[in-house]
């Protein structure tokens, strides 16, 4: 029997690497029959654990057969058997406690050896079935180095991710020891363990960050129905609530801001629109206009989504944005085509519309 203390510090290396203290037995047990080559042990090394007395036994198992089978440990001839047994009999099994006594440096290095080896492996298949499990999630992650074309990032369970500059929020500056929040995008398996890929500048990462800040968004009290993003710049969301007395916008925002102001510095302080998702288009596309106002919205073709909105002169820049940001990203979050005109350009044109814009 190995001592208490022995099967406490397993236990504390388990805690320390994030591992399952049964998953760290298994390999002790690997380590052991690897161990036991170098001795006179030649059958089935099998370990037991006892966890209330926090005590490990380790045996030898042998099984008595008539013929030996090739590829079957710890199988003996009924001849080998008298050695252990006066009256030996096919089929019998024979258990003797290992002596750790016998155990020469060479094969109590060889348990070291194997044991490390095998705890690696159990780490990097630990890292991989975590990430696996987080793709299509975000993260924090810590900032470890950077250069001209990748950020690198201990994402945790002892893994590093290389993010490419292109992959992340443009503008944004990396310091060694900052976290950041990362979307996890894919995770291969190698033989050095998982390899992460992550990202700053997609729009789901948006997404994940509402979910986290937002209880209502996080329980489906709240929907987000459409986003459209250009990271670094300005992302523009549309909600909608699934309950009457829920104000969609509001709840994102937060009071005082406090829950979207979170989700901007997250973000490096990119500028987020929320806007109230509508079923009827006038209003939808009106809504995702906001902060310019409407003056009327013509529907030009509702099956292939197309529309003319009427603004009034001095909302025009507003509505189309630094270099049409504005009415790109709203065209993009609802899925139409929008084009903005001026109001007397409208009139001169003679453009029929209606004042169709109200108070939603």
């Amino acid at each position: 029997m190995t001592s208490k203390s022995f099967y406490e510090s397993l236990e504390e290396l388990a805690i320390e690497r994030g591992l399952t203290t049964e998953s760290i037995m298994e390999k002790v047990e690997i380590a052991m029959g690897v161990a036991c080559r170098d001795t006179e042990y030649s059958g089935l090394i099998k370990v037991e654990f006892d966890t209330e007395k926090k005590s490990i036994n380790v045996y030898e198992y042998k099984y008595v057969v008539a013929e030996l089978t090739e590829g079957n440990k710890g199988e003996i001839t009924l001849e080998e058997a008298k050695q252990y047994r006066a009256k030996p009999k096919v089929g019998m099994e024979i258990k003797t406690k290992v002596d750790f006594t016998k155990f020469g440096r060479k094969a109590a290095g060889k348990f070291k050896n194997t044991l490390s080896n095998e705890l690696k492996n159990l780490e990097r298949e630990e890292a991989y079935t975590f990430f696996s499990e987080k793709v299509g999630e975000i993260i924090t992650a810590k900032v470890i180095d950077s250069n001209a074309k990748f950020v690198t990032f201990s994402i945790g369970k002892g893994t590093f991710a290389s993010m490419p500059i292109t992959e992340g929020i443009p503008g944004e500056t990396y310091e060694p020891g900052e976290s950041k929040v990362v979307y996890i995008n894919k995770v291969d398996k190698t033989t050095k363990g998982p390899k992460v890929f992550i990202c700053r500048n997609n729009r789901e990462i948006v997404k994940k960050l509402f979910e986290r800040e937002i209880v209502e968004v996080r329980d489906g009290t709240v929907e987000i129905m459409g986003i459209a993003r250009e990271a670094g710049s300005r992302t523009k969301v549309g909600v909608i609530a699934t309950k009457p007395t829920v104000d969609p916008k509001g709840a994102c925002v937060g009071q005082a801001g406090s829950r979207i102001r979170a989700i901007n510095e997250a973000l490096n302080n990119e500028k987020i629109d929320i806007f109230t998702w509508r079923e009827d288009p006038v209003a939808l596309i009106s809504e995702a206009l906001l902060p310019a106002h409407s003056l009327g919205v013509v529907i030009l073709d509702e099956k292939e989504k197309q529309a003319l909105v009427i603004v009034s002169d001095d909302q025009f820049s507003l509505a189309i944005g630094k270099s049409g940001q504005n009415v790109r990203l709203a065209a993009y979050s609802i899925d139409w085509r929008i084009d903005i005109k001026r109001l007397s350009d409208a009139v001169n044109e003679g453009i029929k519309f209606t004042y169709n814009i109200f108070n939603h």
